[in-house]
C-alpha cells in the first residue's frame, strides 16, 4: 500500500519511477490503485487538483518490473516498502545494494523497525536512510528522515532535500524504536485502548475527547481503523520485541480482532469485517 502512494507522489512531482514487485498480480493491481484509487490520480483530476496533462504525465511515468535487479539498475533512489519484517528488509536491502548504482540512496519506509539493523548487512551504510511517509502520503505532508549510526551527513542532506522537491516536510530524528511520530501516536492509541479496556470511556468518546479537545482530526481509534489494526498490531509488537518494555504489549482486543478478520476500515481493506466501530456494532 505505502508502496503504491508513495510512487504516486513521485510521479506526481516529475520523476521516472519503477515499482518493483515479485508477485505480478500485485504490480496490477498497484497501478490501478494510482489510478483509480481514492486518493488516486483520476480522483485528483477531478477534484481539480491535477490538470488532464498533469495526470497523464504522471500516469506514464510510473513503469513495473518484477525484476528487482532491472528496477534498480539507474535508480538516484530506491524505496524499500515491504511489510515490518526485519530478515525481509535486510535481504532486500542487500539486492537493492547489489542491483543500484554506487551513488544512489538505499531508504526504509519502515516505521517502527531499526535502520541500523535494516542496513546491517549492506557494505556502504553511509548512503542508508529511513524515510518514513505517513498513510495517505498523497495527502499528508510529513516525511521522517531517519538517521543511522553510520548514515552520513551528505545522505540526509540528500534525503531531506528530495523530500522537500516532492512537497513535504522532512523532519530528522535518530534511529529510535518508533522514531518521532509513531512513538508519541502509539504511545496515545495504548492509553486509549487502556480507557476502553478499563471501561473509564467508550469508544466514541475517547475518539470525540481527542478530536475536540486536542484538534485531532480523527480520534485514536478512527486513525487505527484507517491505518489499518493488522499494520497497527504489526508496529507494536515490531516495539515491543524492540524494546522488550512491556507497555508496547498489544492490546488483547486488537490481536482478538485481527485474528477474527477485522482488519480495520472496511471501505479501505476490501477484505476485513471491519473495525473498531464495526467490531462493537457502533454506527460511523
Amino acid at each position: 500500500m505505502m508502496g503504491r502512494q508513495i510512487a504516486q507522489v513521485f510521479a506526481q512531482h516529475g520523476h521516472e519511477v519503477e515499482g518493483t514487485d515479485e508477485d505480478q498480480q500485485a504490480l496490477k493491481t498497484g497501478i490501478d490503485e494510482i489510478a483509480n484509487g481514492p486518493y488516486g490520480v483520476n480522483a485528483s483530476l477531478s477534484k481539480g487538483k491535477l490538470t488532464p496533462e498533469q495526470a497523464g504525465r504522471a500516469l506514464a511515468s510510473i513503469k513495473t518490473s518484477s525484476k528487482l535487479d532491472d528496477a534498480c539498475r539507474n535508480s538516484d533512489l530506491v524505496i524499500e516498502a515491504a511489510f515490518e519484517d526485519l530478515q525481509l528488509k535486510q535481504n532486500l536491502f542487500q539486492r537493492i545494494e547489489s542491483a543500484a548504482p554506487s551513488s544512489a540512496i538505499i531508504a526504509s519506509n519502515t516505521s517502527t523497525l531499526s535502520l541500523d539493523k535494516i542496513s546491517q548487512k549492506i557494505s556502504k551504510r553511509d548512503r542508508a536512510l529511513g524515510m518514513h511517509f505517513f498513510n495517505p502520503a498523497q495527502l499528508t505532508k510529513l516525511v521522517e528522515i531517519i538517521r543511522g549510526p553510520a548514515t552520513s551527513n551528505e545522505t540526509v542532506e540528500r534525503g531531506s532535500r528530495i523530500v522537500r522537491e516532492i512537497g513535504k516536510t522532512p523532519v530528522v530524528a535518530q534511529d529510535e524504536p518508533g522514531f518521532i511520530a509513531n512513538r508519541l501516536g502509539l504511545t496515545l492509541y495504548m492509553e486509549a485502548s487502556k480507557l476502553l479496556e478499563d471501561r473509564v470511556a467508550s469508544l466514541q468518546d475517547i475518539d470525540t475527547c481527542m478530536k475536540l479537545g486536542y484538534n485531532h482530526p480523527m480520534g485514536p481509534f478512527e486513525l487505527a481503523d484507517f491505518v489499518g489494526l493488522d499494520t497497527r498490531l504489526r508496529n507494536i509488537e515490531s516495539l515491543y520485541k524492540a524494546t522488550n518494555d512491556s507497555k508496547w504489549i498489544p492490546p488483547k482486543l486488537l490481536r482478538e480482532m485481527v485474528q477474527q478478520g477485522y482488519l480495520g476500515d472496511p471501505a479501505r481493506k476490501k477484505a476485513s469485517k471491519g473495525g473498531y466501530y464495526e467490531f462493537q456494532q457502533i454506527k460511523r
